[in-house]
């Protein structure tokens, strides 16, 4: 199965961080305000799950994509598998792996400035395995941490969701009546620095 393909066919082309701002007319939410780093993680953690259970409600299986800089060396790439399996969630041997160009780093990371790829499909039972990853990215004192970026995707309704952070969650397809659903059910949950722009998109629908 060419997962890679299927990730490009869902939004037209490929999508790399700040998806709200890459590709007008989807929606922002936002997740954790204050507290410890326990409280921020369980915080969002809550919202994601409420957003994505509608997203995926009657599928069995999430494609999931997974970025991180490629590593210079196989102990940083095992590091990251490791902080995987911890969290539940195993890459199986039916996946797509990819380099892409990546952002310019200077020469003091231990990665190089290619976008190491890596997509495959796990059971709907693991979704909040996969936002725990997602979400701990910078909450450095919580493990399981894998450091890497978690984008999951509905193929059935055309859907990428990325929870970027502790702090939001970025959600952009191309099938709008399907957004301005999501609109609609999860307005509370919405970021209001950028409710105007989805107002604008999605309130007369």
């Amino acid at each position: 199965m060419n997962f890679k393909r299927k990730i490009q066919e869902i939004v037209g082309s490929t999508y790399r961080h700040a998806l709200f701002y890459n590709f007008p007319g989807g929606l922002r939410f936002a997740l954790s305000k204050g507290g410890s780093s326990l409280d921020l993680a369980l915080s969002a953690l809550r919202k994601v799950t409420v957003v994505c259970d509608d997203i995926f409600v009657g599928e069995e299986h999430i494609l999931v994509h997974l970025e991180t800089f490629a590593p210079t060396s196989r102990f940083g790439l095992r590091a990251m598998l490791r902080e995987l399996k911890v969290a539940g969630v195993e890459v199986p041997r039916v996946r797509d792996v990819w380099l892409d160009a990546g952002e310019q780093m200077d020469g003091s990371h231990e990665e190089s400035d290619s976008i190491l790829c890596c997509a495959f499909d796990v059971p709907t039972a693991k979704l909040q395995n996969l936002i725990w990853c997602a979400i701990t990215t910078d909450l450095g004192a919580l493990r399981p941490r894998p450091g890497c970026r978690v984008y999951l995707l509905n193929p059935n309704k055309g859907i990428v969701v990325h929870p970027y952070d502790d702090r939001g969650m970025d959600v952009i397809s191309r099938n709008s009546p399907t957004l301005s659903g999501l609109y609609k059910r999860h307005n509370d949950l919405l970021l209001d620095y950028d409710r105007e722009a989805m107002c604008k998109t999605f309130a007369s629908s």
